[in-house]
């Protein structure tokens, strides 16, 4: 009997049943009778027949419901509470399946239990009415909440703040207000992670040469180059600039790895190199030093593959080291291409390697034309590569054509070649073509 009455209060403070006479309450209370779900049990599938309702008695159930896109806890409800009560009261299909995870004790009130009491007491049914259309305002206001948070949300003017009632109430949505807060730290999160990134670019592309000042030797040459990372952030980079008043440095590289740890070792790689070439050493002496320098405290073991040319503007002569870098040519302007290495070692590993110096000269008409690995591994759809014959063929056929028309036509050609295909890898081309004296 005591038990009975404790379950009678239990029902006289859940919302569905708290307007019924206590007596009626009692009388529920002795025709029912308690369940205990295990940890990890299951009450009710969605879609059984629904034949009572559930008072929690103690510890907590999970609701959840199944879509055509996978299952979802929606809400977590814990004593007092009552689940199952639609398909009771309106011999409905459950619409949710309920279960523990931790376990639970229930009161099971039988459909007929329910039917008796409306029966006797048709003044029963007005207050589960009621109930029933006060839960579904309490509802509606929740889902206005709701709707104004994911309104601010889309215009970034979110806050907490907005769903901090809803989180801490007793009514069912507040699972649905600590997931959609979760929701929106995360899409913050990543939100403020691509401001970062976009701002990273432009900073890295800002790195990266636009203009060349030679003075009047500007009409010796001409050069164009062009990256497209595989990501916003890339570990490709290109650079031309002038070393003294009659020579041109060149250089292209590709750093392991891609994202932004890449393209910080990048930035280094360019400015270091930049720094050591206008000081005036050789080629050779110049990746050489630059491997030293990067080598020096590398304990994440980066590295890049680079070529660096230096162009004698007056006689078309140049030298150049490259550092495992085999995206590499000559563009004579009869169409042959010819291979400038590689020959050493990529840099950044190990401290002390020798890079060799070569040499070569360019006719008036030729050009260099120095690529990425993101040309030659490029993947096309049905699995094959763009490789290097491709790309040699491809540059004969642009002899003799202007330097931002070389670059163009490589990148255009490559990007045609993998269309549907996520990029791979950072794409860079840069051309060189000389004039003569």
């Amino acid at each position: 009997m005591d038990l009975h009455r404790h379950h009678a209060r239990l029902l006289k403070q859940s919302s569905l049943f708290s307007a019924i006479a206590e007596n009626r309450l009692a009388e529920i209370a002795a025709a029912s009778r308690v369940v205990t779900l295990d940890p990890g049990a299951r009450l009710f599938e969605q879609h059984a027949v629904g034949d009572a309702a559930y008072l929690i008695i103690d510890g907590a159930v999970e609701i959840e419901v199944a879509t055509e896109t996978g299952r979802a806890i929606v809400a977590t409800i814990g004593a007092g509470q009552v689940v199952g009560e639609i398909a009771a009261f309106s011999d409905r299909l459950r619409n949710a399946s309920v279960l523990s995870e931790q376990g639970a004790s229930l009161l099971r009130i039988g459909r007929d239990t329910i039917e008796d009491l409306l029966e006797r007491d048709p003044s029963c049914a007005m207050s589960v009415i009621a109930e029933l259309g006060g839960r579904i305002e309490r509802s509606n206001n929740s889902i206005a909440v709701m709707s104004q948070a994911a309104q601010a949300l889309a215009q970034g003017d979110f806050e907490p703040d907005m769903l901090a009632a809803l989180k801490h109430g007793a009514d069912r949505y507040a699972h649905f207000a600590t997931v959609f807060e979760s929701m929106a730290k995360e899409i913050e999160t990543k939100h403020l992670f691509q401001q970062e990134m976009s701002t990273a670019e432009v900073i890295q592309r800002s790195f990266l040469p636009k203009s060349i000042n030679a003075g009047q030797r500007c009409r010796q040459f001409e050069v164009a180059a062009d990256m497209k990372p595989a990501k916003q952030v890339g570990g490709d980079f290109f650079d031309y600039f002038m070393i003294d008043d009659r020579t041109v440095g060149l250089a292209i590289g590709d750093v392991s790895g891609k994202g932004i740890p890449a393209a910080i070792f990048m930035s280094v790689t360019r400015t270091v190199l930049k720094t050591i070439a206008r000081q005036g050493a050789d080629a050779g002496h110049v990746v050489a030093a630059l491997n030293d320098l990067l080598a020096e405290d590398n304990s994440e073991s980066m590295f890049v593959t680079l070529c660096f040319v230096r162009l004698d503007l007056d006689t078309g002569a140049f030298e150049y080291a490259n550092a495992a870098h085999e995206e590499a040519y000559v563009l004579r302007a009869d169409g042959r291409t010819e291979q400038i290495g590689p020959e050493g070692p990529a840099v950044g590993l190990f401290e002390g390697m020798p890079f060799g110096l070569m040499r070569g000269t360019l006719a008036p008409g030729d050009a260099l034309v120095l690529g990425t690995d993101g040309i030659t591994e490029a993947f096309a759809a049905d699995g094959s590569q763009f490789e290097t014959e491709r790309f040699t063929t491809l540059m004969t056929s642009l002899a003799g054509h202007a330097a931002p028309e070389v670059v163009k036509s490589v990148m255009g050609q490559v990007l045609a070649f993998s269309t549907g295909v996520p990029q791979s890898d950072d794409l860079t081309c840069l051309t060189f073509r000389y004039f003569g004296a």
